[in-house]
C-alpha cells in the first residue's frame, strides 16, 4: 500500500495503472475509518483492480468551525485498517493541496435544488462543499468506478445527479447502511458520543424501524406517523431536526405511483448530529 500526499506524484500513479489498462475504484472518505467505510473498500476490491481510498476532512461541507475542529482525525490507525484490506493507494492530501487559492476563493461545483433542500436546508453550503471536493477527487483520479454510502442518502442522488449533468464516465456504485450489532448506522461522529449518549443512540434506529413497519400498512397516514415518531424520539432523549418520508428516486413528496419510499431523518444527541434512513417498500 502506497501513502500518497502530492497531486503531482498521484498523477503519474493513475498514468502509470491508466497506460496498464487497470480498473480504478474510488472510495472518498474523511477518515476515522469505521465498518462502514470498510464496506465500501470490499466492494471496490471485488469489481476494480486498482482500489485507491482518499482521506481528507473537507473544510468547505462544515458550515460550522465547531464541528470541523472536532471532527475525529486517526491517520495512522486508517492506514493501519486499510493496509490490512489491502488498498492499493490511500491518498492523504493537504488542504493547501486541494484548494491553492484558498477555501473562501475557490472554483466550485454546485448541484442545484437537491443541494438546497432537506440536509441542504438545514446545513447552508454542506453540499455544495462535498460536490466541489468530490469533483476535484473525481477530476484528478478519474475512477472508473466511486463507491458512497446510503447512509447520507441525499448526498448520494446529489452525486449522481452530478454524474450525469457533467458527463463523467464514473459508475456510482452504492453500499447499503452497515450497522452496529445493536442497530446504530456506523458513523465517524459516533466515537464523540457520550457513554450515556451511546446506550440511547441505537434507539433512533428503533424508533424509525418501527415507524418503516406501520407505513408499509398504512400509507395514508405519515403525517399522523411523523408527529408520534417525533414525539417519541423527543421523549427517548433525542432532539428531532427532521423527520421526512419521500419518494426515493428523486427525493420528492409520494404520490399515488411511488413504491419505493425512504424515510429520511436528523437527530441531535446532546452535541452530536446524527443521521439515518430507512427504505420501504409499498406493494399495491
Amino acid at each position: 500500500m502506497k501513502i500518497v500526499r502530492s497531486i503531482n506524484n498521484l498523477k503519474k500513479i493513475i498514468k502509470s495503472f491508466r497506460n496498464n489498462n487497470h480498473v480504478i475504484s474510488l472510495v472518498p472518505t474523511m477518515g476515522n475509518i469505521h465498518e462502514g467505510h470498510l464496506a465500501l473498500v470490499k466492494k471496490a476490491k471485488l469489481m476494480s483492480t486498482v482500489c485507491i481510498v482518499s482521506i481528507f476532512i473537507n473544510p468547505t461541507q462544515f458550515d460550522q468551525l465547531y464541528d470541523f475542529n472536532n471532527y475525529p482525525r486517526s491517520i495512522k490507525l486508517d492506514c493501519k485498517k486499510l493496509m490490512f484490506y489491502n488498498v492499493d493507494i490511500v491518498f492523504i492530501p493537504s488542504v493547501l493541496a486541494m484548494y491553492p487559492s484558498g477555501i473562501n476563493n475557490y472554483t466550485y461545483m454546485y448541484v442545484p435544488n437537491l443541494s438546497e433542500i432537506l440536509e441542504g436546508s438545514k446545513r447552508l453550503n454542506h453540499y455544495k462543499g462535498v460536490t466541489t471536493i468530490v469533483s476535484k477527487l473525481f477530476n484528478l483520479i478519474q475512477p472508473n468506478l466511486a463507491f458512497f454510502g446510503e447512509k447520507d442518502f441525499q448526498q448520494l442522488i446529489i452525486i449522481k445527479r452530478m454524474v450525469h449533468d457533467m458527463y463523467y464516465n464514473i459508475k456510482i456504485i452504492s453500499v447499503p447502511i452497515i450497522r452496529e450489532a445493536n442497530g446504530l448506522a456506523y458513523s465517524s461522529r459516533n466515537i464523540l458520543l457520550s457513554k450515556d449518549e451511546y446506550k440511547i443512540a441505537h434507539k433512533f434506529y428503533l424508533t424509525l424501524r418501527d415507524m418503516a413497519d406501520k407505513l408499509k400498512n398504512n400509507i395514508h397516514c405519515i403525517v399522523n406517523l411523523i408527529k408520534i415518531t417525533t414525539n417519541q424520539l423527543e421523549k427517548i432523549g433525542f432532539t428531532v431536526d427532521s423527520l421526512y418520508v419521500l419518494d426515493s428516486k428523486y427525493l420528492t413528496y409520494i404520490n399515488n405511483s411511488s413504491t419505493n419510499i425512504i424515510i429520511l431523518s436528523a437527530v441531535w444527541l446532546g452535541k452530536i448530529r446524527l443521521i439515518d434512513n430507512i427504505k420501504v417498500k409499498i406493494f399495491k
